[in-house]
């Protein structure tokens, strides 16, 4: 394994549980059945290429090998999420000037998504997320095409790839997998309100 990909505590130390959860992605049950609605997106770009979480497939991350793959964690949360047998670990990971914040999300000791922050000492630059942008296209389609940098894609066994340009990019996977099928059956008759109508709602009440 290279030393890029393992975890990285330099610039953490002082970094505790609340940092950890407010960067957790799957902060409820709203947001877990955003993420799964991913495996029936209709508008996914199909790549004949496996798709890889740090050099590995989705079907073979682990629990029992996370320190023998990637090292041992930054930090390891159990997110108060209502969400049960939910643990995410967390690790911080450089490169030349950019930094990554990996989080792997597992439900009862089972893999089922990972996110990749991609940041830098400022905010990321444009050349930087175009950089990030042309390496997933050709990693997965071999060549620069003109998607948009908001993407999905999928692989023959279903997993997802997709990102986020939002104050920070992200990179994240979703894996087609036993553990993913069972969420998603579990929660999709769930009626879930959304925490922004809510606090939308509420406002209308008092204006």
């Amino acid at each position: 394994m290279s030393a890029f990909f393992r975890s990285s505590k330099k610039h953490t130390k002082q970094k505790g549980e609340s940092y950890y959860d407010r960067e957790n992605v799957i902060q409820n049950e709203f947001e877990l059945c955003k993420v799964l609605r991913y495996l029936d997106s209709t508008k996914a770009a199909k790549t004949k290429s496996s798709i890889l979480f740090l050099e590995n497939e989705l079907s073979s991350i682990d629990k029992n090998s996370l320190f023998e793959v990637f090292g041992k964690e930054s930090f390891l949360l159990k997110p108060n999420s209502g969400i049960l047998g939910h643990e995410i670990y967390f690790y911080h990971i450089t490169s030349e000037e950019l930094r990554f914040l990996v989080q792997l999300h597992f439900i009862d000791d089972q893999f089922f998504f990972a996110a990749n922050k991609v940041y830098s000492d400022m905010f990321l630059s444009d050349s930087d997320k175009e950089k990030i942008i042309r390496r997933i296209k050709i990693k997965y389609f071999g060549e620069d095409n003109n998607e948009t940098a908001e993407s999905v894609i999928v692989d023959s066994n279903g997993n997802i790839l997709y990102t986020r340009d939002n104050v920070y990019y992200f990179i994240r996977y979703l894996a087609n997998n036993p553990t993913s099928q069972k969420l998603k059956k579990q929660y999709e008759k769930s009626e879930i309100l959304n925490p922004g109508q809510e606090t939308k709602d509420k406002l209308d009440r008092l204006i």
